[in-house]
């Protein structure tokens, strides 16, 4: 046994060894990788993902886009109003604006109903309607 364990020995220290040179090659295709691992990969990503799918972005239905619409055009009335000396207030389930022209300076008081906190926005150089001034 001994011959034979020395000869298979000589037999594995007796060959060559060839060593070749390691290359890298990437397997995402974003980064040089061959363009049919795609499918693979996303697949993959797919299956690990935890977030439930799509977008949480509901469309609004017609009445309240008909309600917005209207706001929209109250506050821009309501300015418009206030631009050439009137005054005005103006309540929706989320605001309540009142504007003041106060000699000639528009002060525009913005309520947020929820919060309670109030911003108040002064703009200067209209015209007092009372008495014609600028």
């Amino acid at each position: 046994m001994t011959k034979m364990t020395s000869g298979l020995a000589l037999l594995f220290f007796g060959t060559s060894v060839h060593a070749t040179q390691l290359i890298y090659t990437p397997v995402n295709p974003n980064f040089g990788g061959s363009y049919l691992n795609g499918s693979y990969l996303l697949s993959n990503a797919s299956a690990q993902n935890k977030h439930t799918g799509g977008s949480s972005y509901v469309p609004p239905t017609a009445l309240e886009r008909l309600a917005s619409s209207l706001e929209s055009r109250l506050m821009s009335q309501l300015f418009n109003d206030a631009a050439n000396g009137g005054e005005g207030y103006l309540k929706t389930d989320d605001f309540e604006i009142q504007v003041v022209n106060e000699d000639g300076a528009l002060l525009v008081h913005i309520t947020d109903v929820v919060t309670g906190e109030t911003t108040i926005i002064e703009v200067g150089g209209l015209v007092d309607s009372s008495t014609g001034a600028g």
